[in-house]
């Protein structure tokens, strides 16, 4: 038996000619999606989420136990600092606004970072546990996120 063009001589479709493809597609979500979830289970983290700037997701882990974050609120305010971004380089001549942070009276961060990835912008947003530190992650994150490609 032999296979041409993904069809075996038969006239069975072979579907080994495909998995290459469909498991390349996959492959920066796949691991952008690891990362943040190795994030999570070292408690850096309570969500992570990679949005485009029109807050369409592109990845996520979220953490199962603990307060639950709505990942459609998370992308809401995405879009909201994504305009404030505008505006304060528009307004404040702050350029390339690359981060913000709110922080509660309980220590707890939701951390808003801006970069180019994918050929676009795109948000990486990221709930922050109180006491704990989050910057080298994240960074490591955007190093990750910023190296793949669809």
């Amino acid at each position: 038996m032999y296979f041409e063009d993904g069809i075996a001589s038969g006239g069975e479709v072979s579907t080994a000619a495909f998995e290459p493809a469909a498991e390349a597609a996959k492959t920066p979500q796949v691991s952008i999606e690891k990362k943040m979830a190795d994030v999570l289970a070292a408690g850096t983290y309570e969500a992570a989420y990679l949005f485009s700037d029109e807050g369409l997701p592109i990845a996520q882990a979220s953490s199962t136990n603990g307060q639950q974050v709505d990942r459609d609120r998370i992308a809401e305010m995405a879009i909201l600092f994504h305009d404030v971004r505008r505006m304060a380089s528009l307004m404040g001549g702050i350029s390339r606004l690359r981060e913000v942070i709110i922080e509660g009276e309980n220590h707890r961060k939701i951390v808003f970072r801006f970069f180019q990835a994918f050929g676009q912008q795109v948000i990486l947003a990221v709930v922050v546990p109180p006491q704990k530190a989050y910057k080298q992650r994240t960074n490591e994150l955007e190093k990750l996120i910023v190296g793949e490609s669809f």
